[in-house]
């Protein structure tokens, strides 16, 4: 049987509404996924388009096309908004009726101002070719670091349907002539049947694929909000609560006279409440998450000042504009700046410390510095000592680059270098950014 335009049109109307029934369930079974509803009615709105284009239901040509016209293009509207809500960067409402609305005043316009199809077809296209390519970048742009390769098939499959959208006009002007014939024909035919190809048999199918990552995103995020919050309760009923009355007793015995042991113990004393208190915080932001958690160079700012021993200096320095941090690349990064502050205090013997964080365009760069006695081959190798070996496991963990510079004499310098497409977290509209200011302490 022969492929006709009319046979295609109906294998795709078919397959698309059977998409936007897909789509509609999917919706109601996980609603938190964005993007889903829109996704269903703009299969809805271009399956009819494709079976009122196939099944010629109007004898009257000018009504047929404003149906068709009509139809088509507000689906491509929708999946314009759908995927900008689906990859987390939505438009607002208003602005979605107000698309709507100037795509059927000019859908309208055309119909009337362009009886013939091929005409027609040419003052449309700007709105397919755009709406196309506009998601192939969304997708593109904005992918996740685990789904690549499925985001970058969405991506160049919109791209493709926006390159065959640009040459439609190209194959109706030559309706009447030899097509294959022309310079630009063959190229013209083999992208239009690439795309119905990809259509028919990909099409939707991607964007389930998408969902289904989503989805698998958000059952992950379940899994460790539970995690943590099963975490927090042990934390404090078993080692924040023995810490705690510890502390009590310790405080009961500490002599009432003024004495240089006294003194000392006061100070390990107030050491510990601030411990007990920190980890209260730990508690509280594993319940909560990360979104009360102090930015980073604030919170490396704090452990520096805890840490710091008489006749030690500390400073800190931010440089750029702060910027809120994905979850996970901020909790290890405040492990692995703790972890190279505490060395660098407790072990390296040094004067001078200085932590910089650079929140620059490209990367998160975190440098943690001293002038100590250096790090020696073996001092990798004591048994007991984690601390190196655990701060490249974070780094790995968040895909950074980790380099340590040191050796005897020299000092320390450790420098930790985030993506800034694996380290800022990708939020609309960004919260405001905190002033970073120097601090120090002697």
């Amino acid at each position: 049987m022969e492929l006709d335009q009319s046979t295609l049109a109906a294998v795709v109307g078919i397959k698309s509404i059977v998409g936007s029934i897909i789509f509609y369930v999917i919706h109601v079974s996980v609603p938190r996924i964005s993007g889903i509803r829109l996704w269903a009615a703009a299969s809805f709105s271009v399956g009819l388009a494709s079976l009122f284009d196939a099944l010629d239901i109007s004898a009257n040509p000018q009504l047929s096309a404003f149906v068709f016209s009509m139809l088509l293009v507000s689906g491509q509207v929708l999946f314009l908004f759908g995927t900008a809500q689906f990859v987390g960067r939505p438009f607002k409402r208003s602005t979605l009726f107000l698309f709507l609305s100037l795509v059927a005043v000019l859908t309208a316009t055309w119909t009337l101002v362009f009886p013939d199809r091929p005409s027609r077809l040419l003052a449309l296209t700007p709105i397919y070719v755009g709406a196309n390519g506009w998601m192939a970048w969304l997708l593109w742009k904005h992918s996740r670091p685990h789904a690549r390769l499925a985001y970058g098939i969405a991506a160049a499959i919109m791209a493709i349907q926006a390159v065959a959208a640009s040459m439609h006009p190209f194959l109706e002007f030559g309706a009447g002539t030899s097509l294959p014939s022309a310079p630009w024909g063959i190229p013209v035919l083999v992208v239009i049947w690439v795309n119905a190809a990809l259509t028919i048999a990909v099409g939707s199918w991607v964007l389930f694929l998408l969902i289904i990552l989503q989805l698998v995103d958000e059952l992950k995020a379940v899994a460790e909000r539970e995690e943590r919050e099963r975490i927090a309760r042990d934390l404090h009923d078993t080692v924040l609560q023995t810490f705690q009355g510890f502390v009590m007793k310790a405080c009961a015995m500490l002599p009432e006279s003024e004495s240089a042991l006294g003194n000392s113990l006061n100070r390990c004393m107030r050491d510990a409440n601030n411990a007990i208190q920190e980890g209260r915080d730990k508690i509280a932001s594993l319940r909560a998450g990360s979104s009360h958690a102090p930015p980073l160079h604030e919170y490396l700012r704090m452990a520096g000042e805890q840490t710091a021993l008489p006749g030690q200096q500390f400073m800190l320095r931010c440089e750029g504009k702060a910027r809120t941090l994905h979850p996970v690349v901020q909790q290890q990064l405040c492990a692995i700046g703790r972890e190279a502050i505490c060395n660098a205090f407790l072990h390296a013997h040094a004067r001078q410390h200085e932590v910089i964080v650079e929140y620059g365009s490209k990367a998160l760069v975190l440098t943690v510095r001293d002038d100590g006695r250096g790090i020696g081959a073996g001092d990798r190798d004591k048994p007991g000592h984690w601390g190196l070996s655990g701060i490249e496991e974070r780094a790995r963990l968040i895909q950074a680059d980790a380099v340590l510079d040191s050796a005897p004499g020299t000092g320390t310098v450790w420098r930790i270098d985030v993506k800034a497409a694996l380290a800022y977290a990708d939020v609309r509209p960004r919260p405001k950014s905190s002033i970073c200011t120097a601090s120090s302490v002697e």
